[in-house]
């Protein structure tokens, strides 16, 4: 199987470097840090007995939330350079001349950025799989997870390679990607909450919840660990009249791996130098 120039390029780059098995380190142990506070919180200083072992599924929740939170600040920055530094190093213009394609391009930046992510996410499991000693939750929901954060880090990602590729400058672009994101993640939830306000149900809200990373990982949350978490996402929603199952998981997947696509191909048209052009 050909692997993409670029992501050969940039994995290539990366490896070499310590900058990046010093960023695994940190992670690790902010992880570490997380799940001790946690474990602590949960089970204080006394004994814990065989009936207490149902109470490792709260860690699940708490680990994978911090892993989250560190991803949604690590990937807007990753991919806010992936084009916009070609372009400050005056390298942009070369790459284009290549026989690679814009698409190939971005999808290679792309790829990059999920590598290194991925790995982010596979060092966190080790922690996270100890949440599953007790056999409360099944281990199929650690894979759905891994499988769900996948989808994320695409989405995430693709949306900072669309920043990168309209913005000249990497600063403008990590700053206009956390702007992106930050409305799906907050401003989803506003337009839900002034459409229950105002009109007493909602009309399109549940459509931009379907885009909104709390509410689709607070939906595995809930369903895996009980509605014995920080905040009980299928409540919320079924005060809204929203069936939050494992349904809505798979539609707000779909709708990712949609959005993707169009911000890949939005992104590819943008820095394809003959667009606009006849053949």
């Amino acid at each position: 199987m050909q692997v993409n120039p670029i992501t050969k390029r940039e994995i290539k780059i990366t490896a070499r470097g310590m900058r990046f098995f010093i960023e695994i380190l940190v992670f690790e142990v902010i992880l570490m840090l997380t799940f001790i506070i946690s474990l602590n919180s949960i089970f204080g200083e006394g004994n814990v007995s065989s009936s207490d072992y149902n109470r490792f599924s709260k860690l699940f929740p708490t680990v994978a939330i911090a892993e989250l939170l560190i991803m949604s600040f690590v990937i807007p920055v990753m991919t806010g350079a992936a084009i916009s530094g070609e372009k400050e190093r005056q390298t942009f213009d070369i790459m284009l001349t290549t026989a690679i394609k814009p698409f190939q391009i971005v999808w290679g930046k792309l790829l990059s950025v999920i590598v290194r992510i991925m790995m982010f996410a596979i060092a966190a499991v080790p922690l996270m799989a100890v949440s599953f000693v007790s056999g409360s939750i099944s281990w199929g929901v650690l894979f759905l997870y891994i499988g769900m954060v996948t989808v994320y880090a695409f989405f995430s990602a693709s949306v900072g390679i669309f920043a990168s590729s309209i913005c000249k400058k990497s600063m403008t672009a990590i700053i206009f990607s956390f702007v992106i994101l930050f409305f799906v993640t907050l401003g989803t939830i506003l337009i839900a909450f002034f459409e229950m306000v105002v009109f007493k149900k909602l009309l399109m809200g549940s459509l931009f919840l379907l885009i909104n990373p709390v509410v689709y990982f607070g939906i595995l949350f809930n369903l895996a660990a009980g509605n014995d978490t920080a905040f009980n996402i299928v409540k919320s929603l079924d005060s809204m009249e929203i069936n939050a199952n494992y349904g809505w998981i798979v539609a707000a997947t779909i709708i990712y791996i949609v959005i993707t696509i169009l911000f890949m191909v939005f992104s590819a048209n943008k820095i394809n130098p003959r667009k606009g052009k006849r053949v």
